[in-house]
């Protein structure tokens, strides 16, 4: 199984931190940081900042690592990851299990 994966970060430089450690160990396919204005309730509060997102893809049995990895390297006191199943296109299920 695969997942295609969003994972929350405050700022550019923050992402590509996250993306690079993920890369490294080769949890993630890799992918685009996608950035722009957000809107959200935290604390009781709704917030609006600049916001980033890397979007990536894996393999199901790598999720928990991500996720602690995420978890650990991020500033964000609750960094949000999440992950879609999908069915790829062969050539990219066969580049994620060629990669990671």
């Amino acid at each position: 199984m695969y997942y295609q994966v969003f994972i929350s970060a405050e700022n550019t430089e923050q992402a590509n931190t996250i993306l690079d450690a993920l890369l490294k160990q080769k949890l993630i396919l890799g992918g685009p940081i996608l950035s722009g204005p957000a809107k959200f309730w935290w604390k009781g509060e709704i917030v609006e900042m600049g916001y980033c997102y890397i979007l990536t893809y894996t393999k199901a049995e790598l999720k928990e690592a991500i996720i602690k990895e995420v978890e650990r390297i991020s500033v964000e006191e609750v960094p949000m990851i999440s992950f879609t199943p999908f069915e790829g296109n062969k050539k990219l299920e066969s580049l994620i299990d060629e990669t990671i």
